[in-house]
């Protein structure tokens, strides 16, 4: 009796959506049908590295990026000054970034490489890995500078002639001071905003030949900086006008829109599907069948979806607390808030109308410079109001100064800000506050996330979320006005 094995599927070489080579011409040797020879990118360069001297086979999609990313100006400058990669995750996405940056220490001989990531520990991983593979082949060993310098957050690689290989923190800060040649930026759907792109990217502003290689598998609407470089890749994947020449784009990802168990469409975002040592296609069933939708879609799928985790506040139950007319408590209480790193700043006004809490945006800003002197105007102005600030946020940095003023705000601990967010919750969903309805509360709803503190308490995650401060205002507020001893008799004066 004849056995039946089922056909073999393997993930696609080439992305859905990708910047097409500028050179034209019969087929060269890369073998997809484009033009690209050795003499038109030095992918071929990086490919035979990869094999001749570290010994690693490469998946064909691995291959064929870096043959393509890595494409020729005719005056033998690299085409491409930022590359996104967008690629479904374990698809052999950190060993690519591994080979191409040794290949630029010891081929190249570049001066700097820097790898971040959101998180620490993955990009140091990463280096770890390379630095093994170095000390294991004589031939690269032999080139090392003295020892690596292993201590976490400082772990540095350095060759004879000066090439280095460091790791930075994804932050506002990280690769300042520093001029790289070769930037890599891991994770870049949970950069929820610019602070650290704009650190490390412009540290290749005074590198004529220098590149910087974002990866990452899809995210959702707080991945503000992936989404939009992916806008920009997707404008220029069809040298539309619109298209940044200098951005190359290579996007593996299943159509936006199809089912997530139509199994024709888990190559394009798996393309070391079916390939040995990749993913395979029994573990993508598991994950379908255990995964929430949105998680396999962006995890297995590299589609982008409106929100990762569910918003702890329905923004249609938020909206329907809104009031028509601005309304203004004659007897507020006033709760003041920062982003990190003092970025902007808020303050919230809470005060019972109709026998309910009332909360009014009373001022925002970005930075906080403004923020003392005008806590002292409103204190100026109501004199017997209570001020609030969270004892564990950016605004405590600001504590010292607003003694100074005059103000001497309560400060709210962890737990007490978990109740209060507990608190706002059951008073949106049973309908029982009232807001002014302003957008930047709406914004705030938008990217925030929730983050357990305890068995039957939450937060605001500052760290997932954008820019909250609005909504943190307004959640100390409401708990806050409902914690004051006159409350009880606001209720019945209003």
């Amino acid at each position: 009796m004849l056995s039946y094995a089922p056909p073999l599927v393997l993930g696609s070489t080439t992305p859905r959506l990708w910047t097409r080579p500028l050179v034209q011409g019969p087929p060269g040797s890369c073998g997809c049908g484009c033009a690209l020879t050795p003499d038109t990118s030095l992918g071929f360069s990086c490919v035979e590295f990869a094999g001749k001297v570290i010994g690693i086979s490469l998946f064909p999609w691995q291959r064929w990026l870096l043959i393509h990313a890595l494409e020729l100006l005719p005056a033998r400058r690299f085409r491409f000054r930022t590359i996104l990669v967008l690629v479904a995750r374990q698809n052999g996405k950190t060993s690519l970034v591994e080979i191409k940056n040794l290949w630029k220490m010891f081929v190249l001989r570049v001066p700097l490489v820097i790898n971040t990531a959101q998180n620490l520990d993955l990009s140091e991983e990463s280096w770890d890995k390379a630095v093994e593979i170095v000390e294991s082949i004589p031939e690269l060993a032999a080139e090392m500078d003295g020892t690596p310098v292993r201590v976490n957050g400082k772990k540095t690689l350095k060759l004879l002639g000066g090439s280095r290989w460091k790791v930075a923190t994804a932050s506002r800060k990280g690769g300042r001071g520093l001029s790289g040649d070769d930037v890599n930026m891991d994770e870049l759907r949970e950069h929820h905003t610019w602070d650290s792109w704009g650190a490390v990217t412009k540290t290749t502003l005074a590198r004529p030949k220098a590149q910087i290689w974002a990866y990452s598998n899809a995210g959702d609407d707080k991945s503000v900086v992936l989404n939009d470089l992916q806008a920009k890749g997707r404008a220029g994947d069809d040298r539309s006008e619109s298209g940044d020449l200098t951005l190359g784009f290579f996007e593996w990802s299943a159509p936006d829109g199809c089912m997530t168990d139509d199994e024709r469409f888990w190559p394009l975002a798996n393309p070391s599907l079916g390939y040995e040592g990749g993913v395979g296609i029994e573990a993508l069933r598991s994950a379908l069948a255990t995964d929430p939708e949105p998680v396999f879609r962006t995890e297995c799928l590299c589609q982008r979806v409106p929100l990762l985790e569910p918003r702890p506040i329905d923004p249609v139950d938020w909206a329907a607390c809104a009031v028509a007319q601005p309304v203004k408590p004659e007897r507020p209480v006033f709760f003041l808030d920062c982003s990190p790193g003092l970025g902007s700043a808020s303050i919230c006004a809470a005060g019972s109308v109709g026998g309910k809490p009332h909360l009014e945006l009373a001022d925002y800003r970005t930075s906080a410079d403004w923020l003392v002197a005008r806590a002292a105007e409103l204190a100026a102005r109501y004199p017997n109001a209570r001020f609030a600030v969270f004892a564990n946020g950016a605004v405590s940095a600001l504590l010292p100064a607003l003694d100074v003023a005059g103000v001497k705000p309560e400060q709210f601990t962890g737990p007490e800000m978990g109740r209060a967010c507990g608190h706002l919750q059951k008073l949106v969903v049973d309908r029982a506050v009232t807001h002014s309805g302003d957008a930047l509360f709406a914004q705030a709803l938008a990217c925030a996330v929730r983050r357990d503190i305890g068995d039957d308490l939450w937060t605001w995650s500052r760290r997932k979320s954008g820019d909250i401060s609005p909504l943190v205002s307004a959640t100390g507020a409401a708990w806050l006005l409902e914690t004051s001893p006159s409350y009880d008799v606001l209720k019945s004066v209003y």
